[in-house]
């Protein structure tokens, strides 16, 4: 009964001690177990977040080349550069402004005067020259009409060589002589000049080019004059003996002929003093440089003291040029 209890006790020892490393083997390998599991589920989740990293990375790498590429595909200005675009519509619009007329500019004229009544001679002029500086504005109301405006200051210079009065007489020994008495007279005149002009003509297609007729109506204002006066007394003969004696006095230089007389005037003019006149003309206009010539029509004067020419058909026409350069 002895043996038999110590036997089962033994046993009942041996049974405790077996469960109990089965239980330690048992947790050992549930915890290895457990620690595995962390360890996988550690490195999945480290290896998402690396591959989630990447992916942005890759993204924003992506969103930065398209980006560049984006900004070189753009048009870059650089200082002092224009691109081609911009030149070509830059040539355009050079190209649109040379071809514009330029309606504002000056004019210089040169003109051939024959003046006629002045003040109280009844004698044409010998000759007679002017010179002006104007500004003018013009403008044009489709392809074939224009007008055209001037304002400036006119010189005219005329002058006359003429007889006033021959006279014959006889001296006591029987010889015949002929007293002449000549004028010569000049005159520097200084005016304000408004010369409107309508043109009639075509502009050349492709072209400023624009060949017209025209009608200048003017109004001009005198204002200073200035005026040389020189008389001369001649004495000629036709008798052989009183020539003669006449040779012999010119090579001693004692002749007192032609005697001489000279005198000068000057004047302002007055408010009521105007001058009317008209021309007809032909020209040539081009964008820069324009051409005119005018041929005096008709004309007038408030007073006897202003200047007349001579009407179209009367005596030698007076005729003037116009040339124009345009500024703007």
């Amino acid at each position: 009964m002895t043996i038999i209890r110590k036997v089962l006790t033994l046993c009942s020892v041996f049974m405790t001690i077996g469960f109990a490393q089965e239980f330690v083997v048992t947790s050992d390998s549930s915890a290895a177990a457990n620690s595995k599991q962390d360890s996988t589920v550690a490195a999945v989740t480290d290896s998402t977040e690396k591959q989630s990293v990447a992916t942005n990375t890759t993204v924003q790498d992506a969103a930065k080349t398209d980006t560049v590429a984006t900004d070189s595909a753009a048009p870059q200005k650089m200082r002092n550069k224009i691109t081609y675009a911009d030149y070509q519509e830059k040539v355009k619009r050079s190209a649109k402004k040379r071809s514009k007329t330029m309606h504002h500019g000056l004019s210089l004229v040169g003109a051939t005067y024959n003046d006629k009544n002045y003040w109280h001679m009844d004698h044409d002029a010998t000759w007679g020259t002017g010179m002006g500086l104007y500004y003018f504005y013009r403008r044009y109301f489709g392809n074939y009409f224009g007008i055209q405006g001037r304002l400036g200051t006119l010189y005219r210079y005329s002058r006359w060589t003429f007889d006033v009065d021959e006279q014959e007489h006889k001296l006591s020994t029987g010889e015949k002589y002929k007293l002449t008495h000549r004028v010569d007279r000049k005159y520097h005149n200084i005016a304000a000049d408004m010369p409107l002009t309508g043109k009639l003509g075509y502009h050349i297609k492709g072209t400023t080019t624009f060949l017209y007729t025209g009608v200048t109506l003017g109004l001009t204002k005198p204002i200073y004059e200035l005026v040389d006066t020189e008389n001369s007394l001649y004495f000629s003969t036709n008798d052989k003996s009183l020539k003669d004696d006449l040779d012999l006095i010119n090579k001693v230089e004692n002749n007192p002929f032609p005697l001489q007389e000279s005198h000068q005037t000057h004047r302002s003019f007055f408010m009521d003093d105007w001058e009317t006149n008209s021309w007809i003309g032909l020209g040539i206009e081009s964008r820069l440089v324009s051409f005119e010539i005018q041929m005096f029509a008709f004309g007038g004067a408030t007073q006897n003291a202003n200047h007349r020419y001579h009407n179209i058909g009367q005596g030698s026409p007076s005729w003037r040029m116009f040339l124009d350069f345009s500024i703007r």
